[in-house]
C-alpha cells in the first residue's frame, strides 16, 4: 500500500528529533502492484552536507582504522588516477589515524582548451578549531595535462576554517561542489556554505550559497561572492532562520558569459513544520561579480492547481547556445498539495526558460521511483548498503547537435513484497530532447544489480553515462564505477572503468537509528560527475574507496581516468 501522508509525518518527527539537519520530501513507498508510489512534501533525504555525517562518540571505530600499521589491501590504481595531492590525516574522532575523506564529485572541462580540466569535492582535510574536528571545505583539482597530474587549489575564505571575514567568518563549513567553465579560461566554483551551530526549535541552521571565480582555468580562486544567506546577519552573528539551502548547481553560457546557480530551499513556518522546497535561481551577467535576488523556477502553491509541486530538489542547469536556461529536478506532481491521491508520483522535470530566468514553462520527463527506506539507516538506501542514495537528475547539453541528455537512478524493478522492499535493483535511465519537440521514452542503463549515482555527458551525438554498480559484487557490498556509451537510442553494456572493486564502507560511521549498532560508511557524497572535452575525451570522476595503494591505506579519494567517447 502507499505510505500516507499522516504516517509520513510521524516518521519526519522521529527522524528530526535523531537528526542534525531537517528531512524533506519523503519518498513515498511502493505499492505492491502498480509499482508506483505517492510521494510526501515532508521528508527526502538529509542531502545537505551540513549533516554530521560521523559523529564525535569515542565508542565509534570507522573501517578504515583497521588498515593502520598494515600495507594497503589493494593493487596499483593505474590506468585509474587518484587526484588527491597534499592529504592530510585525522587527528581526533572515530576515524583518527585515517586520511581525510574527500567525496562528492564535480569536474568541467575548459572548452577553449579540452587539457584543462577542473573537478572539486567535499574535502575533509581541514581542520576546524571551532568544532575540534575536520570539516567539509571547497578544494578545486586542476589539471592542464588532459587528467595526467592534478594540482590540489584550496578556496580560499569561504568559512572559518579557511580566515573568512564576516558574514561567512560565522559558517563552519563548505559542501555541495559545483564547477562550470565560462569564456577566456574563466571557471566558476559553486558551494553551499553552512554553520553547525545549535539553534532554538522552529528555527534552521545558518546556510547560503557563494561561487568562487578563477580567471586562470582554475590555478588560483579569488574570494567567493555571496549569493545568498539566512541565518547570519552581516555582521556574522547568528538570526533566526527558516529556510536552509542546499544543493545548489552551476551552469555557465561559454559565449555571452552569464553564470547561474540553482539550489533548493527547504522552507518551514513559525512553528518550524515544513512548508515547501521550491527550486530558485540567481544570475550573474557580469562574469560572477554581482548576482541577482533570488528568483523562483518552482511553481507556486498559492492557488495551486495540481500538478507539478513545490516540493523538489536536486536541481541541474544548463545553458543552450541560443541562450536558453534548462534545469532538470526531481520533484513531486501531485493532484493537490497534500499529496495524498494515488495518481500523485515522483518525477524527473525540466523547466525551460527562455528570457534569462524569469519566466519557466515545465515538463515532466518520466516516473522517478525512489529508493526505499532504510529504517536503520534513517534514509533511502541499497540493499545491504549503509550509504544515503537518491534519484536527483543530472543534464547535460551536446552543444554540437543541440541536445540535451538527463539521467537518473531509481528502483522501478527492484523487489517488492507487500509494498515492502525486498532487494533493490537501481538502474540508470537516460531521456533525450531537441529542447522543443518533449522528451523520448527513457532508456534504461543497468544490470542486474544496483547502479546509482549516475552522471552523464554528451559531444557530437555521442552520449555516455558513467554510474557505481555492484555488477562486479552483485551478492556484497563491494562498489565499481563503469560507463556506457552509445548514439542516445541504445547504449554500449556497462564498461567497467575502476580496476578493483572496493569496500565503500571504509569512512564516516554512526550508530543505527533503530538498533543503535555501528553503521560503516554513512556518506560517500550524494552524487558523482562526469564532463567531455572537444577531443572527444570523456573524464569521469568519482568517490574511489581504495585510496592510493603505495601512497596512503584505503580512504576516500577522488576518482578519474581520460576514457574515449567513441571506444
Amino acid at each position: 500500500m502507499s505510505l500516507g501522508v499522516s504516517s509520513a509525518r510521524r516518521r519526519i518527527l522521529a527522524v528530526c528529533a535523531a537528526l542534525f539537519l531537517p528531512l524533506v520530501l519523503a519518498p513515498a513507498a511502493h505499492a505492491a502492484e502498480a509499482r508506483h508510489h505517492v510521494p510526501n512534501p515532508l521528508l527526502k533525504e538529509q542531502f545537505a552536507d551540513g549533516e554530521d555525517e560521523d559523529g564525535d562518540d569515542p565508542a565509534l571505530s570507522a573501517l578504515c582504522q583497521t588498515y593502520l600499521g598494515k600495507p594497503n589491501p589493494y593493487r596499483p590504481l593505474a590506468p585509474n588516477t587518484d587526484v588527491i595531492d597534499g592529504d592530510t590525516i585525522v587527528p581526533t574522532g572515530s576515524q583518527t589515524g585515517c586520511s581525510t575523506a574527500q567525496n562528492e564529485t564535480t569536474v568541467a572541462v575548459n572548452p577553449e582548451n579540452p587539457r584543462n580540466i577542473v573537478a572539486g569535492a567535499n574535502d575533509y582535510r581541514l581542520y576546524n578549531t571551532r568544532e575540534a574536528r575536520n570539516d567539509s571545505g571547497g578544494f578545486a583539482y586542476t589539471s592542464f595535462d588532459g587528467g595526467r597530474t592534478w594540482v590540489n587549489v584550496q578556496l580560499p575564505h569561504l568559512d572559518y576554517p579557511t580566515g573568512a571575514t564576516a558574514p561567512l567568518s560565522y559558517m563552519d563549513a563548505a559542501g555541495d561542489p559545483a564547477i562550470a567553465f565560462g569564456p577566456h579560461n574563466t571557471v566558476y566554483y559553486a558551494t553551499l556554505v553552512f554553520s553547525r551551530a545549535e539553534v532554538p526549535d522552529g528555527q534552521q541552521t545558518a546556510s547560503g550559497i557563494a561561487v568562487s571565480v578563477s580567471h586562470d582555468g582554475g590555478r588560483s580562486f579569488g574570494d567567493p561572492a555571496i549569493l545568498h544567506l539566512d541565518g547570519v546577519t552581516p555582521a556574522g552573528t547568528p538570526t533566526p532562520a527558516r529556510i536552509f539551502n542546499d544543493k545548489e548547481w552551476i551552469a555557465a553560457d561559454p559565449v555571452s558569459g552569464d553564470v547561474y546557480v540553482t539550489w533548493t530551499q527547504f522552507t518551514y513556518d513559525a512553528s518550524g513544520a515544513f512548508a515547501e522546497s521550491p527550486i530558485v535561481l540567481s544570475k550573474s551577467a557580469d562574469f560572477g561579480r554581482t548576482w541577482s535576488p533570488t528568483r523562483r523556477i518552482s511553481p507556486s502553491l498559492t492557488g495551486f492547481p495540481g500538478g507539478i509541486t513545490p516540493f523538489g530538489s536536486g536541481s541541474n542547469p544548463v545553458v543552450t547556445r541560443d541562450g536558453t536556461l534548462q534545469v532538470a529536478y526531481e520533484t513531486s506532481v501531485c493532484a493537490t498539495a497534500a499529496c495524498d491521491q494515488p495518481a500523485d508520483h515522483d518525477a524527473v522535470v525540466v523547466a525551460t526558460s527562455r528570457d534569462g530566468g524569469r519566466t519557466f514553462r515545465h515538463a515532466e520527463v518520466g516516473l522517478d521511483f525512489d529508493f526505499p527506506v532504510d529504517e536503520d539507516v534513517a534514509n533511502n538506501a541499497l540493499t545491504g548498503e549503509n550509504f544515503r542514495v537518491n534519484s536527483f537528475p543530472q543534464l547535460t547539453y551536446d552543444r554540437a547537435t543541440d541536445h540535451l541528455w538527463v539521467t537518473w537512478a531509481d528502483d522501478r524493478n527492484g523487489t517488492y513484497r507487500d509494498g515492502e522492499s525486498v532487494k533493490t535493483n537501481g538502474d540508470a535511465f537516460l531521456s533525450g530532447s531537441d529542447g522543443r519537440h518533449g522528451w523520448s521514452k527513457p532508456v534504461q542503463v543497468g544490470t542486474a544489480a544496483d547502479e546509482v549515482f549516475p552522471a552523464v555527458a554528451a559531444v557530437a551525438g555521442r552520449v555516455a553515462v558513467t554510474t557505481y554498480t555492484r555488477a562486479y559484487d552483485p551478492n556484497g557490498i563491494g562498489l565499481d564505477y563503469a560507463y556506457a556509451t552509445g548514439w542516445g537510442d541504445g547504449l554500449s553494456p556497462l564498461r567497467r572503468i575502476t580496476t578493483q572493486t572496493a569496500n565503500p564502507q571504509v569512512q564516516f560511521v554512526s550508530p543505527g537509528a533503530e538498533t543503535g549498532k555501528e553503521l560503516q560508511g554513512v556518506f560517500i557524497g550524494d552524487y558523482t560527475a562526469a564532463a567531455v572535452g572537444a577531443d572527444f575525451r570523456l573524464h569521469p570522476v568519482w568517490t574511489d574507496f581504495r585510496g592510493n595503494p603505495g601512497k596512503t591505506l584505503p580512504n576516500q579519494d577522488v576518482g578519474t581516468q581520460s576514457l574515449p567517447m567513441f571506444p
